[in-house]
């Protein structure tokens, strides 16, 4: 019994013992995880690793808490250096978190959707996003991951999702480390929606009061940076693109910052400071996709003699062989991010080398291959920067060819004038259905008075003459020349009681007084009024230029025509085979000219003078033609049987 209560006594003192550094070892976990944890939350990703590593068993009780940790800590290291490498390990960790825990939390979910929208996932970051909303159990988490669905689905451009979510936290209660994502979402909204100016209150505030979380976030503050750089306040843009140089440690983003310090010194003018901004993104990373992009920015700028020296001092053989550079990137990269770089400058060697059709139509090929909704603002940017001065100058057929393979990527992508010379190089070319789709969108876009005009008048052209005026009578201003004349053009085609203010016409165009269509428009006011002699004196006087306008100009036409046969019918015939015989070509016959030349002369006895006439206007098969090869018959046997 003595040998009993000992052995009892031992088992009760080793079970203490036991117990007691089983309480040692959590407690000892318990104060690294909580380590951790603090250092974590202040930045201190390093530290906060070291903690959780020590913790990294799978028979500690902290063994699930430590793989989420680890996931985060290598989460926030990726987004302050813009490693991957630190993002995809972060991913690995969270993965052994769904393996040991059977009850997967909303901290995974968030986790996971914020690992995926930083490697730039961005629809499988929302969908993960959406399952972690219905995860949440507390307030706080829902309005982050409200904001999380924000972020992304404007990413993807799903409006219809932001519009759907947004009201959840337009007006929630907000912790301060909420307040900042919020305003920074805010921004970012109206960023994606190209309100750049709307948009820079709340970046602005994001930058003044929150940078920390700007510094934590680079990919943030550079759009941060980007959006006042858009806005045009180049000075607050450099010294914001110079702060996240100094600041940040993700070298991607301090690579795009660089260029865009290039871009500004090349705003101002400054080359050679723009050269050692390009060329340092080179230099420090010669194989990355920013370096590619540096080099094509710098080879145009080759045309100017210091930038073409200095490169010439490198081994860089993009500049040694540019045109071979641009088709490698070109083929190797189309649909990359860069391809649209290349392309451009592709186009900028063609327009500017002048270089022979078979590269012309390469370059056509190569521009219909682009999604323009693809196209980013600073490709947008260079690729205008670098086409407009050509566009502007190149001729029609080119033009035509080059817009017809790809009528949306110019649409979007350049401006107003270019769009106009485009307009006007397809009516050269006869393209009428492109050329109204293109004014319509201009209207739509510019929504200005001198487009409207252009899309009636192009209406006019294709006679849609009530569309015209439809679209005609949306002019704001109408005490302009080109509104009046057009009016009164495509008045003088549907309207049976035509109003005509010469005072009003004269006061509005008193630069174009010699214009065909304004004489035009008098001699068909005054025929219409029988003021007869007022109109044959108008056209006397301007035979030359309304000769040249007869076969161009269609209202030109319509009021000479309307004259002839309002002198016809009131037995004005002198004046009217004066007409006739003006605007006649013996080389190349009109038959309604030709049977009224023919007409005419019989009825002032001037027979002989059209014979050759008469014998073209036979192949005519029209009834006036008809009529006026009887009259000259009746006439010539009516002149044999005289004569007998």
């Amino acid at each position: 019994m003595k040998f009993l209560n000992i052995f009892i006594s031992l088992l009760i003192i080793l079970d203490f013992s036991t117990s007691l550094g089983y309480d040692y070892k959590t407690e000892k976990e318990s104060k690294l995880y909580e380590k951790g944890v603090k250092q974590l939350e202040i930045g201190s990703y390093s530290t906060a690793l070291e903690y959780f590593l020590r913790l990294l068993n799978p028979q500690s009780k902290y063994y699930e808490k430590t793989l989420l940790m680890l996931s985060k800590t290598y989460y926030g290291i990726g987004k302050k250096t813009g490693e991957k490498k630190y993002l995809w390990q972060a991913l690995n960790y969270l993965q052994l978190y769904f393996i040991a825990k059977k009850d997967l939390p909303w901290d995974y979910y968030f986790m996971k959707a914020k690992i995926y929208e930083s490697l730039g996932f961005y629809e499988q970051a929302l969908a993960i996003y959406r399952v972690a909303f219905l995860k949440t159990e507390t307030e706080s988490q829902r309005i982050e991951t409200t904001i999380g669905i924000l972020r992304t689905a404007v990413e993807i451009r799903r409006i219809d999702i932001v519009d759907e979510y947004y009201i959840l936290i337009s007006t929630a209660k907000l912790s301060p480390k909420q307040e900042q994502e919020v305003e920074f979402v805010k921004g970012l909204l109206l960023f994606s929606k190209g309100k750049y100016k709307e948009a820079l209150p709340h970046f602005f505030k994001v930058y003044r009061k929150y940078e920390t979380y700007l510094l934590d976030n680079p990919e943030y503050y550079y759009l941060v940076a980007e959006n006042i750089y858009r806005v045009g306040n180049l000075v607050l843009a450099e010294q914001l693109f110079r702060r996240i140089i100094s600041l940040t440690r993700n070298q991607e983003i301090i690579r795009k910052s660089t260029i865009r310090l290039g871009d500004i010194e090349l705003k101002k003018g400054n080359l050679k400071l723009a050269l050692v901004y390009y060329y340092s993104v080179i230099r420090e990373a010669p194989q990355s996709q920013e370096a590619i992009v540096a080099r094509l920015k710098l080879i145009p700028l080759q045309k100017y003699p210091v930038v073409k020296y200095r490169l010439s001092l490198t081994n860089d053989s993009a500049f040694k062989d540019p045109i071979k550079y641009i088709a490698k990137v070109l083929v190797t990269y189309r649909t990359t991010y860069v391809g649209i770089y290349a392309l451009t400058d592709l186009g900028y060697l063609i327009f500017s080398l002048n270089s022979p059709s078979i590269t012309f139509k390469r370059l056509v090929w190569e521009v219909s291959l682009v999604f323009p909704e693809q196209v980013k603002y600073e490709q947008r940017e260079f690729l205008r920067s670098l086409w407009t001065p050509y566009l502007l100058k190149l001729e029609s057929k080119k033009m035509c060819e080059l817009y017809r393979s790809n009528t949306r990527f110019f649409k979007e992508i350049f401006d107003r004038e270019v769009l106009l010379k485009i307009a006007n190089d397809l009516k050269s070319c006869n393209m009428r259905k492109l050329r109204i789709d293109l004014l319509k969108y201009m209207v739509k876009k510019w929504n200005s008075d001198s487009d409207i005009i252009l899309m009636a008048q192009a209406l006019f052209e294709s006679r849609d003459f009530k569309d015209a005026l439809k679209i005609l009578k949306k002019v704001k201003n109408k005490n302009r020349c080109d509104y009046e004349k057009l009016y009164l053009k495509i008045s003088m085609f549907i309207s049976t009681n035509f109003l005509f203010n010469e005072k009003r016409l004269e006061n509005l165009c008193r630069k174009n007084k010699k214009d065909s269509s304004f004489m035009a428009i008098k001699i068909f006011y005054l025929s219409k009024n029988l003021k007869l002699e007022e109109a044959y004196k108008i056209f006397k006087e301007n035979k030359i230029y309304l000769k040249e306008n007869y076969n161009k100009s269609a209202v030109v036409k319509l009021a000479i025509n309307n004259l002839i046969e309002k002198l016809m019918a009131n037995n004005h015939y002198s004046q009217v085979y004066n007409i006739s015989k003006t605007l006649l070509s013996e080389d190349s016959p009109n038959c309604y000219l030709g049977s009224i030349t023919v007409i005419s002369a019989v009825r002032i006895g001037k027979i002989n003078d059209v014979k050759k006439v008469s014998e073209l206007i036979r192949e005519c098969k029209d009834k006036l033609s008809d009529i006026a090869i009887t009259v000259y018959d009746n006439a010539i046997l009516e002149k044999e049987l005289t004569n007998e």
